[in-house]
């Protein structure tokens, strides 16, 4: 659901800061790959991690609300997915967390647009942080409460100067109260001073999530509950870095860009993790990282390469990337090889065609070698879609090779890294108008058999009415969105110790609703979640929220 701006003077919009290169999005699905600012927030995700699990292949597991832990397998490996945030690779530096992200710990309020890049092997999502471009004042205002107590308050204030200086600053606080723990507290803020004028930028960013977090309790469905299952967390996450960019990197012609950063991490009271002593003091992690990147368009062909240096615990690492991207108008293809920190060698080829309008295919292939890994693994698939009156119907097939995946120590400290076999995978996806403004989208992943963090079968439905009603207000300032979501997730296997199905979580099939409305740029939501109170877990022994609501506005001011 987006809100309208008011006209403005040209003159009130100045040259915008630098961002990096976005990959071109290759698929033949139907569905979201690509989330600008107003769509993230209308998408009904509160986290990172649940905006990720829209995505067929994509398995959230997570073991509460908001604050709880967040992990995400693609293809059945939680370290699958790489987050590159302004161009910066956002390592886990949290050490509890043994290198597996943790997506409550990412401040997706301060995202302004992501975009996936969907190769077979991993899945890396390219974040680019608020900016403004406007010398009129833009400032915005987020509400929102619910159950599990919670309270919610974002805000926003952001400014270009007449010379092209700009200034933003921005915060959320979240709390939530919680019967099985893992409640809390969190405060994030944002901060950017910079200047942009003709084909030249450069700015200063921090960006820090605090977080506090009781412990959280498990199995408290069976005979043998566990109060203290997961241990207390305070601590947090910071971002900041320096930029200095040379013309607009989607723009024809020749850019450069360049990034001092500094990424950190302080924890108090480590536990759970081996290695790490149940009474030991605060621990600080942190890295120094630089980006050079570079690249040209010229006519059909873009071409961009990228040197990140990493300098950590006194060792430095190099990571080149390469990628090369054709585009006609019926074709698109991309390329890119490169190495990850830890030396492991990736490439992919992606590849998407529409010859008609009422068909279209999309395949990607390639080689990785995750970080511990013995041997490199190869992945492929392709998707095709053909347009049926006015709706689109697809499917796919996937193919991962065998290989050991990272296991996720933050929820339980005996898990450890497990070998999981290769498999296959059938996807069916359909969408499109139902009547008149009524609209559904279904996805369906299928494998072939389940194994350790990825389930055998995965459906996502999503059901909705939008409209503007534009006859009736033609200036655009109403517009409602209600929508019936379903999710379906058949059983989830996980590591118990060196057991590789040691734990497992049953079937589930859970609904929610989403309601907007938006009145001139003012929005108002409600979420409504596991709306049947049901018992489920996403993660064995964790169980989620019954008949969660999450209700609020968030308002927009240009003045």
């Amino acid at each position: 659901m987006t809100g309208r701006r008011p006209l403005t003077e040209a003159d009130t919009i100045k040259a915008p800061l630098a961002a990096p290169p976005v990959p071109l999005v290759i698929s033949a699905r139907n569905g979201a790959s690509h989330w600008n600012r107003d769509e993230l927030f209308a998408a009904g995700a509160l986290t990172l991690g649940e905006l990720l699990s829209h995505v067929p292949g994509v398995t959230l597991m997570t073991t509460g609300f908001l604050l709880a832990p967040s992990i995400v397998a693609w293809h059945g490996d939680p370290a699958g997915v790489r987050i590159f945030l302004d161009g910066i690779e956002r390592e886990e530096m949290t050490i509890r967390n043994a290198g597996v992200t943790d997506y409550a710990l990412i401040p997706v309020w301060a995202l302004e647009e992501i975009s996936l890049e969907e190769a077979a092997g991993e899945l890396r999502v390219h974040a680019v942080t608020w900016r403004v471009d406007r010398t009129t004042p833009s400032t915005r205002t987020d509400v929102l409460t619910g159950s599990e107590n919670l309270n919610l308050f974002r805000g926003y204030f952001g400014r270009r100067a007449s010379n092209g200086a700009v200034i933003q600053l921005a915060a959320q606080q979240v709390s939530t109260i919680s019967v099985p723990g893992l409640d809390g507290d969190a405060l994030g803020a944002m901060g950017r001073i910079g200047w942009a004028g003709g084909s030249w930028s450069v700015d200063g960013t921090v960006l820090r999530q605090g977080l506090k977090r009781n412990v959280g309790a498990r199995f408290l469905l069976t005979d043998s509950p566990n109060g203290n299952a997961l241990p207390a967390y305070e601590g947090s996450t910071s971002t900041s870095y320096l930029r200095i960019g040379w013309k607009n990197p989607q723009s024809p012609g020749a850019w450069a860009q360049f990034v001092a950063a500094t990424l950190g991490s302080a924890l108090k009271q480590p536990a759970g993790v081996s290695g790490v002593a149940a009474d030991s003091g605060d621990t600080t992690a942190s890295q120094a990282q630089y980006v050079a990147q570079a690249g040209v368009n010229r006519g059909r062909l873009r071409l961009n390469a990228v040197t990140r240096v990493r300098s950590l615990g006194g060792t430095t690492d190099v990571a080149p990337l390469g990628r090369a991207e054709f585009v006609v108008p019926k074709a698109s293809v991309s390329a890119s090889a490169g190495k990850r920190f830890s030396g492991e060698s990736v490439w992919d080829v992606r590849a998407q065609a529409a010859p008609r309008n009422w068909f279209r295919v999309a395949a990607t292939t390639g080689t990785y070698k995750p970080s511990g890994a013995s041997a490199t693994r190869m992945a492929s698939s392709i998707d095709a879609s053909v347009r049926v009156r006015g709706r689109w119907i697809g499917g796919g097939v996937r193919r991962v090779d065998a290989g050991r995946v990272s296991g996720p120590v933050e929820f339980d400290s005996a898990a450890q890294a497990v070998d999981i076999p290769k498999g296959s995978a059938l996807t069916v996806s359909a969408g499109g108008p139902v009547w008149r403004n009524w609209n559904v989208q279904t996805n369906v992943v299928q494998w072939d058999a389940a194994t350790p963090f990825r389930p055998q079968t995965e459906v996502r439905t999503k059901f909705w009415f939008a409209s503007d009603f534009r006859e009736r207000f033609p200036n655009s300032t109403f517009e409602v969105m209600a929508a019936l979501n379903h999710e379906f997730r058949s059983r989830l296997f996980v590591p118990n110790g060196t057991d590789p199905i040691g734990q497992v979580s049953k079937a589930y099939s859970v609904f929610g609703t989403l309601l907007e409305i938006r009145i001139a740029s003012a929005v108002i939501s409600w979420d409504y979640r596991n709306m049947v109170g049901l018992n489920y877990e996403t993660f064995p022994g964790y169980v989620m929220p019954k008949i969660a609501s999450v209700y609020g506005i968030r308002w927009q001011f240009w003045n």
